[in-house]
């Protein structure tokens, strides 16, 4: 593979519409400024906006054209070189050692050609997108050279040749349609479909007569405030229609393998993607619970690894999308042998329960009273916020715990999702013990911990007994410091 090669031309039409997307919202605004204007003259100027949009389609056409040709890759002393650039030629190599996976998605353009679009995750590479990209090549030639730059790796020779590699890959997890539609319907998404149409909107202020359909709002809000909830509540469905269907699309045939070395997932309906997860470089394993889940048993496992990109809301991670709390280890305890699932928990002390919905009652109360005397008699329905959150705390409290087992720190808590995380010890970059004021009183702490996964992801635990949090961090921390009686750092 040490011959320069070119992706498929087909990387043109990809090109040609990432270009047309960074100028989408300027041409529509253009067009549709000509096209307001009624006056008829007779000249060239009244085709402006197509003359416009010709000649961005031209160009972008050039542009793209240009971006392809000069793209191209080969193997060669052990890197994956590139070459590309529209207008200046740059050279990225990286090394192999440095690469962690090549990952592959096949949207519908990719499919009839047998086509595949890969990115290349290295150690250390940007959080935000990946080392590289190639847009469009085939698909043996793609999985041809994940087996070269695997056997390079192993053997530190290039097999030119590119002979195949024997893999055992072995089915952890697959996702059956029964669960898929159980967590399309619980994903909560449809905020994100909200935000988006709204941040959508956003962009055409100066089209959208939003003046008009506010004064037509006030009349809707003075017919009366049935009407009002029933828009609202048609609204909301929607939006949970549209995030069911595109949770359903997105997680479609969800299947986990592992390899000797690495997890392997594939995904999509319309777009499949194959993303590799090393499992060497895994930080942390994450379950968690949501409250529309946990009543059936029901939770989701996310793996925190270091050198991927987070470029898909770090969905890579989520190895797992809903499965029985229970079935967890016997489907991963053979993969990950280094983590326990089976854990006992030391949960805080019942002094520390009062704490856990303290102040969350007084949020509630303030914000609740705000409510009230603004949106009276309306806003007397705030007062429901009250008694939630007294029950949010007394669950934070519920799941609230701790385990230490060999090299293995595990750590359960609660925001609103109930969330239990397994770390091992040489995989944390930082401890800390944190004490207030209102804990220093009753003996308690708070414990909280990093790993190096993109950015800092952790887990830690509030209100634990004060000595449970110290024994945690002399566990924690390197034996010669406490040879030498080095007290533990703790913030008061």
């Amino acid at each position: 593979m040490s011959d320069p090669k070119r992706l498929h031309p087909i990387s043109i039409i990809f090109e040609f519409l990432s270009f047309l997307k960074q100028v989408i919202f300027p041409l529509v605004l253009w067009f549709f400024v000509f096209m307001r204007n009624d006056e008829k003259t007779g000249t060239l100027w009244d085709y402006a906006p197509w003359i416009g949009i010709g000649l961005v389609i031209l160009f972008t056409t050039v542009l793209s054209i240009i971006k392809w040709s000069r793209y191209t890759y080969r193997v060669e002393d052990m890197e994956l070189r590139i070459e590309h650039g529209l207008f200046i030629k740059k050279k990225r190599y990286i090394p192999f050692e440095r690469i962690q996976s090549l990952d592959f998605s096949e949207s519908i353009l990719h499919r009839p050609f047998g086509l595949v679009k890969v990115n290349v995750e290295t150690a250390g590479g940007n959080d935000k997108t990946a080392e590289a990209e190639m847009t469009a090549i085939d698909k043996e030639a793609a999985f041809a050279l994940k087996r070269v730059i695997a056997e390079a790796k192993n053997t530190g020779n290039i097999a030119l040749d590119e002979t195949e590699i024997e893999t055992k890959e072995t089915v952890l997890y697959k996702i059956t349609q029964r669960q898929l539609m159980f967590f399309a319907s619980t994903s909560g998404r449809a905020g994100l479909v909200i935000s988006a149409v709204l941040a959508f909107a956003a962009q055409f202020d100066e089209l959208i007569p939003f003046d008009k359909i506010f004064k037509e709002m006030e009349q809707v809000v003075r017919a009366g405030y049935f009407i009002v909830g029933a828009i609202v509540f048609a609204a909301l469905l929607l939006a949970w229609i549209l995030s069911v269907i595109m949770t359903y699309l997105k997680y479609n045939d969800f299947t986990l393998k592992h390899t000797e070395d690495d997890f392997v997932i594939t995904r999509g309906l319309l777009e499949k993607r194959t993303t590799t997860i090393p499992i060497r470089r895994i930080q942390a394993i994450r379950m968690i619970e949501s409250p529309l889940r946990q009543p059936f048993g029901y939770a989701s496992v996310v793996v925190e690894y270091a050198g991927g990109s987070s470029a898909d809301e770090k969905t890579e991670g989520l190895i797992m999308p809903v499965i029985k709390k229970q079935a967890i280890a016997s489907h991963l305890e053979d993969a990950l042998v280094d983590y326990s699932f089976h854990v006992d928990f030391t949960p805080p002390p019942k002094r520390a329960k009062r704490r856990f919905y303290f102040v969350n009652l007084i949020q509630a109360a303030v914000v609740a009273a705000g409510l009230t005397i603004w949106l009276w008699p309306y806003g007397a329905i705030a007062i429901i916020l009250i008694p939630l959150a007294w029950i949010l705390g007394v669950f934070r409290y519920q799941s609230a715990g701790w385990n230490i087992k060999g090299d293995q720190l595990a750590l359960r808590y609660r925001v609103l999702e109930q969330q239990t995380v397994l770390l091992r010890k040489n995989r944390m970059q930082s401890m800390d013990v944190t004490v207030n004021w209102f804990q220093n009183r009753a003996d308690l702490a708070t414990v909280s911990t990093a790993v190096m996964s993109g950015g800092n992801a952790g887990a830690g635990v509030t209100h634990i007994d004060k000595k449970d949090a110290e024994f945690i961090y002399k566990w924690y921390i390197p034996k010669e410091q406490i040879v030498n009686n080095e007290e533990p750092k703790k913030s008061e």
